[in-house]
């Protein structure tokens, strides 16, 4: 005799025996879901539905005559609305779709004009710099008794 619902054993773990009864609990919940929805349908169908039909039935043919009363003015509005909201939009989307690319040229090429700008200007500075050591460097050798200049020269020599 074989059951519906899935052996427990010792072994186990609690979470495991619970996801076994996930799709039986999903297919109940489905089916309850559709019988609550079919419900609802049928309530408010047979409270709003017949007795507004009957109300709303002489509004109805009075509402489709006054549509019919104001085409013209409804085409006339569609067609101002073309013309002056969405021609003007659709003219600016495509110019600037087509000056994307020259956009982003022009944008990585500030970028890149930067970067070199800034690492040439720290270069600069960098060897001004250098320079300003050894002019310094110069200036306190020709301040350097000749007896100190010559016993460099020796240690260099050697």
């Amino acid at each position: 005799m074989t059951s519906s619902t899935p052996s427990t054993s010792s072994t186990q773990a609690p979470i495991s025996i619970f996801i076994q009864y996930i799709p039986v609990l999903a297919n109940h919940s489905a089916k309850l879901a559709r019988f609550l929805f079919r419900l609802a349908s049928s309530v408010t169908q047979a409270t709003f539905l017949y007795p507004s039909a009957l109300v709303l039935s002489p509004l109805a043919v009075l509402l489709s005559i006054s549509l019919y009363i104001l085409a013209p003015v409804t085409v006339f509005i569609q067609t101002l609305h073309n013309l002056l909201v969405l021609t003007p939009y659709h003219v600016v989307t495509y110019l600037l779709e087509a000056i994307y690319p020259v956009y982003v040229f022009c944008g990585v090429a500030c970028i890149t004009g930067a970067i070199v700008g800034i690492l040439a200007r720290q270069i600069v500075l960098y060897l001004i710099e250098l320079g300003r050591l050894d002019e310094a460097g110069r200036h306190s050798q020709e301040e350097q008794s000749p007896e100190l200049v010559a016993e460099k020269v020796e240690w260099e020599a050697a």
